[in-house]
């Protein structure tokens, strides 16, 4: 009898370790749940909140317009809901602003990738894609990697920021020739896949689609604040040539917000220059099925490619 009862004691305590220990077992790491992950639900929102070079506004905290679509998207049961570039304007990283966002996301228990213009030490700052995971925990950034500026001097164009400004003239008119610029093109593993950010001007060169697609990215989250419209010609040749899902989000003064699977097609997009909010479900077990059986990818000419890295020559003149 009492080795009877030895034996039910042990067999509750390993059934109980075994219970507790689901969470912690390998196969449950972000890397296998995504593996298992057929279909991603993901939201993208076209709405305006701090421009380029806007200065806080006294009183007015821009993730408080966001907080509602967070909500929308978790009643959606999406996987990701993703916001424009700055939209939250010059904030300390972590602070009040993302806490809101934190909190939201945790509640919804959904990632959220969002802009910012990120202060740094001193009079630093970064044009920032945040991104906060389902416990509301920021889980990675992402720094714009190519400025786009707007006002030059010299030639050739574009090269050489105006002269004899300082640095308030930078930050209201032209803050990117400034700004500490990314250094690198990461790959965030979600646990539904592997996600690479770019942000606006970033889009305008092929380059970081591919490279980020040759790192494992299976979507591309593209953040936009500008006036015009996202290209869809290149949302549809990066999801073509890159095998990749896209996503961009705009602020509600341009338009183009909109999400996509390869080879090229679109599944949802906002409407023009509106606040409008959009929801898709994309194919990740088609993403993936393109990917393992690209021709591309096994045919490709690295050794020819060299130029793409070489500085332009200096023109003369």
């Amino acid at each position: 009898m009492r080795s009877f009862l030895f034996l039910l004691v042990v067999s509750i305590l390993i059934s109980s370790d075994l219970i507790r220990g689901q969470d912690t077992n390998p196969s449950q790491s972000p890397e296998r749940m995504s593996e298992t992950t057929t279909h991603v639900k993901i939201a993208a929102v076209q709405i305006q909140g701090y421009d380029k070079g806007e200065a806080r506004r006294e009183g007015y905290d821009a993730a408080d317009a966001l907080l509602p679509y967070i909500g929308r998207a978790g009643e959606d049961k999406a996987q990701l809901v993703v916001f424009p570039e700055y939209v939250l304007g010059r904030i300390p990283v972590p602070g009040p602003s993302t806490a809101k966002i934190a909190a939201a996301a945790a509640a919804h228990e959904i990632y959220v990738i969002v802009g910012c213009w990120e202060q740094l030490e001193g009079e630093s700052f970064a044009n920032t894609a945040l991104i906060f995971d389902r416990k509301g925990k920021i889980a990675g950034k992402y720094h714009k990697t190519h400025a786009a500026v707007d006002h030059f001097e010299g030639t050739p164009p574009w090269s050489k920021p105006p002269s004899n400004r300082d640095h308030d003239w930078f930050l209201l008119n032209d803050p990117e020739w400034i700004m500490d610029r990314g250094q690198e093109l990461p790959v965030f593993q979600f646990d539904f896949g592997r996600v690479g950010i770019l942000t606006c001007y970033d889009g305008w060169f092929p380059e970081p689609f591919k490279v980020l697609s040759l790192k494992g990215a299976e979507l591309i989250v593209w953040i936009n604040g500008r006036r015009g419209s996202v290209e869809d010609f290149i949302v549809k040749t990066a999801m073509f040539q890159s095998h990749v899902a896209v996503v961009t989000a705009n602020q509600s003064y341009g338009s183009g917000t909109m999400i996509g699977e390869p080879p090229t097609r679109i599944l949802a997009r906002c409407p023009d220059r509106e606040e409008s909010y959009s929801v898709a479900t994309v194919n990740l077990e088609k993403v993936r099925k393109i990917r393992t059986n690209s021709r591309n990818f096994q045919q490709r000419r690295p050794d020819l490619y060299g130029d793409l890295v070489k500085p332009l020559p200096k023109r003369r003149g």
